[in-house]
């Protein structure tokens, strides 16, 4: 759709465009899927191991549930390491608090109608992606944190591993970021739409405000 039409339409209504695009963008999200988040599971889990190798073990996702195993067992309500105990502990986390980044972005640009240059499109996928993997590793980081506890912070004595550190990590990852990111995203590459839309839509107002006294 060009800026003509975005013009005439106003800002009240391209925002309720936006509302209106979310739903088959988040419907076709959740039919696909979560096969596609595969390859950033298998990288956060390679990071997890690397950074938190007395406590994590492998990552998986199932049904739509990221498993954090880790290189601990319980034994009477005592943990002990996984060999010892017969089995490893494993934490459970939504991975879609993360992934809905990647059809908001969609509905942002299905409300513009803004398809073009494609490669913007392709660029902000790929910083997207990146950032699903970053926030799979501090939420499975405070899934095993939390689950495991005292012995956590004693087996990974890192800056990184700190409770304070991970918390906040883990709240820009699920509460932020998958908000902001598409957002920037999306008014970064098209600045000239919106820019011609808003100027248009705030000329159009003081116009209509200033016709009264012109009238007179």
């Amino acid at each position: 759709m060009n800026v003509q039409v975005e013009q005439q339409l106003g800002a009240g209504k391209f925002f309720l465009r936006i509302i209106l695009a979310m739903i088959p963008c988040f419907a076709l999200w959740w039919f696909i899927g979560d096969w596609w988040l595969r390859p950033a599971v298998d990288i956060a889990g390679g990071v997890l191991a690397l950074l938190l190798p007395e406590s994590f073990h492998s990552l998986q996702l199932l049904d739509g549930s990221l498993q954090a195993a880790t290189n601990w067992g319980e034994v009477q309500g005592r943990l002990v390491p996984a060999r010892a105990a017969g089995y490893a502990l494993a934490f459970e986390s939504n991975v879609r608090v993360l992934s809905y980044s990647v059809p908001f972005f969609f509905a942002l640009q299905a409300a513009l109608w803004n398809w073009q240059p494609k490669k913007h499109i392709a660029i902000s996928l790929f910083v997207m992606y990146l950032v699903i993997i970053v926030s799979m590793v501090f939420l499975c980081a405070k899934s095993v944190m939390v689950g495991l506890g005292g012995a956590f912070i004693e087996a990974n004595r890192y800056w990184y591993a700190s409770r304070d550190f991970i918390a906040l990590g883990f709240q820009l990852s699920t509460l932020m970021l998958p908000v902001l990111v598409p957002v920037f995203l999306w008014v970064l590459t098209n600045q000239e739409q919106l820019q011609s839309l808003f100027v248009s839509g705030l000329r159009q107002a003081k116009a209509t405000s200033a016709a009264p006294e012109g009238s007179e």
